[in-house]
């Protein structure tokens, strides 16, 4: 059975949600509730760090477009923390939304 965590952090107009674990089929409602929950959270800027997601689908690639630009509607910043060689940077770079969506490539901890 696949497992999938959040973590939130706030520092001032600063939101940063770390997620944990697989998104799949089995946890994907969890993983879209969530982001759409984090994008009608008003504006201001926001970080995903995906460095600990172990397998990331497609649909999830889709949920973090929608939180995109549903971030840019509302005037706010969306950045997405990343390792070089981890699954989320390769599918995102397949679907070549690397220039979309702001990732910033990082080492896991």
């Amino acid at each position: 059975m696949s497992s999938l965590s959040f973590a939130f952090e706030i520092q001032e107009a600063h939101q940063s949600l770390i997620v944990c674990g697989d998104i799949d089929v089995s946890t994907f409602t969890l993983f879209e509730a969530v982001m759409q929950s984090f994008a009608d959270n008003g504006t201001g800027k926001i970080s995903i760090d995906l460095r600990r997601v172990h397998s990331f689908n497609s649909p999830a690639v889709g949920a973090l477009v929608m939180l995109c630009a549903r971030r840019r509607g509302h005037g706010g910043i969306m950045h997405l923390v990343c390792t070089p060689t981890g699954v989320v940077t390769t599918m995102i770079q397949r679907a070549r939304l690397d220039s979309v969506l702001n990732m910033k490539l990082l080492e896991a901890d």
